[in-house]
Formats: structure tokens, sequence, C-alpha cells
């Protein structure tokens, strides 16, 4: 689906080697936003080299449901995405 606005940002506290369950937004300067959810090791790459991107979310479940959650990505390809705050949180 195409993005109706642009999205304008900067690094802040980027990051190129992000822990399991640490969610990077990454802008892209000519291709379009990504998220990025690692569920293992992490080295957030392209063909030209190195990326970073702003961790903007921790997930605080367990590394066994987001490894099942990256196998399931890999082999079905795109699945539907529902984050919701915690309740107390902020």
């Amino acid at each position: 689906m195409p993005l109706e606005h642009d999205v304008a940002l900067d690094e802040e506290n980027a990051v190129t080697h992000p822990d399991p369950g640490q969610i990077l937004l990454y802008a892209g300067t000519k291709s379009v936003p990504e998220l990025l959810v690692p569920y293992g090791f992490c080295a957030f790459t392209c063909r030209a080299g190195g990326l970073a991107g702003n961790h903007v979310i921790t997930l605080d479940n367990d590394s066994s449901s987001l490894s099942s959650l990256g196998h399931t990505l890999i082999y079905e390809g795109a699945q539907p995405l529902i984050l919701r705050l915690a309740d107390g949180g902020e």
C-alpha cells in the first residue's frame, strides 16, 4: 500500500545491531519506510552497506514467540500487525 505522506525522520539514537524485540523505524532516503523486528542476532544492512534505524518500541515478550513470528514471516510472507499499549503503560 503506498504511503500518503512522506516520513521525515532524523536519526535519533540510531541502532545498527538491535537486540531481539527492539523494533527499529527506518525512514529511508529513497526507499519506503520500514519497521525492523529482530528475533535473533541482527545486523541491519542493505546491498549498499550498513543501515541504522531509530529504536522506537521494545517488545516485552519472550524470544521464543518472536522467533516463531520471524519464521512465519520468512515462509508465509507479510502478516497483519497490531500494536497496543500495555495497561498502565506510557
